[in-house]
């Protein structure tokens, strides 16, 4: 080596650098811009229902519209997937506030730190909340973040791998899962569930068929362009004839036999913050505000009702035999779900008179909140109002609010309601209503007895509760049982004490007792009923100190026209002397048709109550779980053998031609029967064979070395007059396994696949004595 050479220095090693991503061809990139703004925009359709509110309308064209635009300029000025997400990072953070979290904004453009914090959080927490709160939620605290993301992400991300991505078709997949967290997150009542659903396979699969078009063309370059061009066209009208028509056909579906019930989604299945069978039956706790030393006490005071109506501390539609509650533990009751109450609740539709009522605790009343007619927005009064605010959950089938953690005395709040119209009218003629009420299985059969003697010969539902709950008013006698100048009343409302209330003379309890009769003999005689505790009716707006013995409670019932309340404590008298126990005449009314529940009992429940019975308990919710997953799986399974069903037939059909091939009695017809595995696998994969060609010409086009001595091999055995041998079709048949394998080499995982479940050697040969391709059939 010369001098100059070894002193010339080593050439430096270029840094690798990671090549741009191509820009893709401008029809490529509108197209797929135009298909994913359609998707997404489905998508937004779908969370309208969440929200309803022009801020998400705003929040869903200029997130959409950002991740567009983004996605564009990451690909036309070639940036990495790196920095285009962090585009995309930058983005949410700059937009984010004024868009998902308006009221921490200054001018409504410019963030507040403290907004800045909710939007970050909002990321991980927001979901959660969503789920817990009543719908629609507007732009209350941040829970339009959630929206954000998907709407935001989602794009960016779809259109990230349509132009970046090999198989840029799997970007079709993104708004599907958009569309599924959608639906999840949305309501138990969607919004144009058929439409959306059918709208978004519709955008989705002329994406598809637009990308096939697109790929096409780039295949076969400017010459075929036109050609393909026409051809994609009648493939693309092709599509939308038949997507339409399957569309109309499920849309006809879907109405002709609809979903026997709201579909279950994620607010189904989550922990509500707060569960009414953790507290203690706040009806048990009814005689406590009658003590002396509690009794003249203001309890709260209220002002802003309208004349008429009533304060609720509670509505209780369930009975174990023990307690009046609120839900059931039975059933999945809609009065035992409270949510949070977003910014307001639409009462527009209600008749009834609004009002704006204030209140305030003068003393705790556990975790009740007292509230007033139908609620459409409450606001606490403070400087913790919003920290009070998140506290707040209502029931709305029943009215009923709770406050988490318990009420304090002090605790102000106003309420926006709406008061429906007191019904007046006699129960004389009613009819019982379609309100579905948890069953009621537990009642004395003292109650029973009473009632059938007192509505004998009554014709008609709504007469027989008339007569039965006014009877009920007359008959009984009011004393609590606390005082020194009152009967002696036991406390409670379990079947113990019922069967004393119908058997004894003369009948004495408080509200307590004859609101819970009350609710049992409607339900005895047809009526939905619930316990209602509380305060009224009021005497008009003016401010009043309504004190802890003014609690009371009544019963609902339930008719064709609405709930009607009815009080049914006895007005206080003297006790008459007490006179010997008569008996009470009994005869059997016709059955009542019980009312409608959420769950009909089970039979067993009907007896009385045993040991084992309660070994019958629920499973463990770990494998409620798993036999859920189970489910779904086994489902998902179902219809994935359904649809692979056809393409496994395909390849069981050939495995069994190849079989009797193989294990045919004469080896000249299995040596014969190798050749034809090799050309129907040839088939297959595509590979063209001259039609009327002979076995030589056939292995030419095969171009394989091996193809050319099979096929000699196998015109001896066809044509030459000495019988082959057993063992020279086993050779045979080694030299087509390995040629059939040879043919598949160089080929895609794809194409493999393709050939396997191809149908096209699956076809007759010619009858005996023709010739076909070279071969004898």
């Amino acid at each position: 080596m010369r001098a100059s050479e070894r002193s010339r220095p080593a050439p430096r090693r270029q840094p690798l650098r990671r090549t741009p991503p191509p820009v893709p061809p401008r029809a490529v990139i509108v197209s797929a811009s135009v298909f994913s703004v359609a998707a997404w925009a489905v998508v937004a359709l779908v969370l309208w229902p969440v929200y309803r509110d022009p801020a998400f309308i705003v929040l869903a064209v200029v997130a959409i519209a950002l991740a567009t635009a983004l996605a564009i300029a990451g690909i036309v000025l070639r940036w990495p997937i790196g920095g285009m997400l962090l585009a995309g990072v930058a983005a949410f953070l700059v937009v984010g506030v004024p868009l998902a979290v308006p009221g921490r904004t200054v001018y409504g453009v410019l963030p507040e730190p403290g907004g800045l914090l909710e939007l970050v959080s909002g990321v991980a927490l927001g979901w959660r909340q969503l789920l817990t709160i009543d719908l629609p939620v507007g732009t209350y605290q941040a829970l339009l973040v959630p929206a954000l993301v998907l709407l935001l992400l989602g794009p960016l991300l779809t259109l990230a791998i349509a132009l970046r991505a090999r198989r840029g078709e799997l970007a079709a997949l993104v708004p599907l899962v958009g569309f599924l967290i959608a639906v999840a997150i949305g309501p138990e009542q969607p919004l144009l569930p058929t439409t959306t659903s059918i709208l978004l396979a519709v955008v989705l699969l002329l994406w598809q068929a637009v990308w096939r078009r697109h790929r096409r063309a780039a295949a076969v370059g400017e010459a075929g362009r036109a050609d393909a061009g026409r051809t994609s066209v009648r493939a693309l009208a092709a599509s939308v004839v038949l997507l339409l028509v399957a569309g109309a056909v499920g849309a006809a579906a879907v109405a002709a036999a609809p979903p026997a019930s709201d579909r279950t989604v994620l607010r189904t299945l989550v922990e509500r913050p707060f569960d009414p069978l953790d507290e203690p039956s706040p009806l048990a706790a009814y005689r406590a505000a009658f003590a002396p030393e509690v009794a003249p006490l203001t309890a709260l005071v209220v002002s802003g009702a309208p004349e008429g109506s009533r304060v609720r501390l509670a509505v209780l539609d369930s009975y174990d035999g023990s307690v009046f509650a609120v839900g059931s533990d039975r059933v999945d009751s809609a009065s035992g779900r409270f949510v949070r109450i977003p910014t307001a609740r639409d009462l527009s539709a209600l008749d009834g008179e609004a009002a704006r009522v204030e209140v305030e605790l003068r003393r705790p009343t556990g975790v009740w909140l007292p509230t007033v007619g139908e609620l459409g927005a409450i606001a606490f009064r403070g400087d913790d109002a919003a920290d009070l605010r998140d506290r707040f959950v209502l029931n709305s089938t029943t009215g009923t609010a709770a406050f988490v953690g318990g009420t304090d005395a002090g605790l102000a709040y106003t309420l926006e309601v709406v008061v429906p119209p007191a019904t007046t009218a006699s129960l004389d003629g009613a009819v019982p209503g379609a309100a579905a009420v948890p069953a009621i299985t537990a009642v004395p059969d003292a109650l029973r007895t009473w009632l059938d003697g007192v509505v004998a010969g009554i014709e008609g539902e709504g007469a027989r509760l008339e007569r039965a709950l006014t009877t009920l008013r007359d008959q009984g006698y009011l004393s609590h049982g606390v005082a020194e100048d009152e009967a002696p009343s036991r406390s409670g409302h379990s079947l113990d004490r019922l069967d004393e209330l119908f058997t004894a003379r003369p009948m004495v309890g408080d509200a307590e007792q004859f609101a819970v009769a009350a609710a049992l003999l409607a339900r005895e005689l047809g009526f939905p009923s619930r316990v209602v505790l509380g305060y009224g009716p009021l005497d008009g707006p003016e401010r009043v100190e309504l004190r802890e013995d003014e609690r009371t409670a009544w019963v609902e019932v339930a008719t064709a026209e609405g709930w009607v309340a009815v009080d049914v404590a006895p007005q206080r008298r003297e006790l008459p002397p007490t006179e010997p126990d008569e008996p009470i005449p009994v005869s059997r009314p016709q059955n009542a048709v019980q009312p409608p529940v959420d769950d009909p009992p089970p039979l067993e429940e009907l007896a009385p109550p045993e040991v084992e019975q309660r070994e019958q308990d629920g499973l463990d919710p770990f494998w409620e779980a798993v036999l859920a997953v189970v489910r779904v799986v086994g489902w998902i399974l179902i219809v994935a053998g359904l649809l692979a069903a056809p393409f496994l037939g395909v390849v069981a059909a050939k495995l069994r031609r190849r079989r009797r091939r193989r294990t045919a009695p004469d080896p000249a017809l299995r040596i014969l029967g190798g050749w034809h595995d090799v050309t129907d696998a040839a088939d297959d994969l595509r590979i063209a064979l001259p039609p009327g060609a002979t076995r030589s010409e056939a292995a030419a086009v095969l171009g394989r070395p091996t193809a050319l001595v099979l096929a000699r091999v196998v015109d001896r055995a066809v044509y030459a007059p000495e019988q082959p041998t057993s063992a020279e079709a086993d050779r045979v048949w080694e030299a087509a396994d390995a040629l059939r394998a040879s043919l598949a080499e160089g080929l895609t995982r794809r194409e493999r696949w393709r050939a396997a479940i191809s149908p096209r050697s699956l076809r007759r040969y010619p009858g005996p004595g023709r010739v076909r391709g070279g071969r004898r059939a």
